[in-house]
């Protein structure tokens, strides 16, 4: 019996040293437990001191060159940028001040007889330049007879003097297609506080710059006041 309370009492003993050790260890925190998305944690780019000071500067030297502009014109927008560019625009709420004005570039020129007044006036016309010796036609559907299309307004030319010279009078050169080279946004009257603002907004759109010009009368006159 004795040997049995011995037996038990170094049991006991070492489990109230098992607690104290447990009890007095210091526990170790998991920080990484703590880490929640790291996949879409995102690196925010930080504009260098010299270059954010680079930009203040000509942004600066932008609106004292434009103060007291007429119309200011903002251009250079790409087609692929155009849609957030008149997005951007309606956010100004400028009204009848800002005209969308596109810049359009001749890419084809042609030789043609001017247009008839019906079909039968063109038919007349095709068979005038056949006995001419003139064959390559097609009429339009405005009536006119298309003798031919050219990549350059020299070629264009060329080939109507060619024409001239079997005696098909009455022909003439001229653009036959046009596309849109760039779209321009003209701000008419633009206080100082406007010019900031359209400053701010050009670095949205890379290409994009900004110009002082002269206002078309149709601006000038949409925008004079009602009396």
């Amino acid at each position: 019996m004795a040997r049995l309370l011995f037996f038990l009492l170094i049991i006991a003993n070492l489990a109230f040293g098992a607690h104290l050790f447990l009890a007095s260890k210091t526990e170790t925190v998991d920080f990484t437990a703590r880490e929640r998305n790291r996949e879409e944690v995102k690196l925010v780019a930080v504009t260098p001191p010299l270059m954010a000071a680079r930009k203040a500067e000509e942004s600066r030297r932008t609106v004292q060159q434009l103060a007291g502009a007429a119309c200011v014109e903002f251009f250079g927008v790409t087609a692929q940028e155009m849609s957030r560019a008149r997005d951007a625009f309606a956010a100004l709420k400028l009204g009848e001040r800002l005209v969308e004005r596109r810049v359009e570039e001749i890419t084809r020129h042609w030789v043609f007889m001017p247009a008839a007044k019906d079909r039968r006036g063109a038919e007349v016309n095709m068979s005038f330049l056949r006995s001419k010796g003139l064959t390559e036609m097609s009429i339009r559907p405005d009536n006119s007879v298309s003798l031919g299309v050219f990549s350059t307004e020299e070629a264009a030319r060329r080939y109507l003097a060619t024409v001239e010279s079997k005696g098909a009078k009455g022909a003439q050169s001229g653009p036959f297609s046009r596309e849109v080279r760039e779209t321009a946004f003209l701000i008419k009257e633009p206080d100082t506080e406007m010019v900031a603002r359209l400053t701010v907004m050009q670095r949205d759109f890379p290409t994009a710059s900004l110009r002082a010009v002269a206002c078309p009368a149709a601006v000038a006159e949409a925008t004079e006041p009602k009396k």
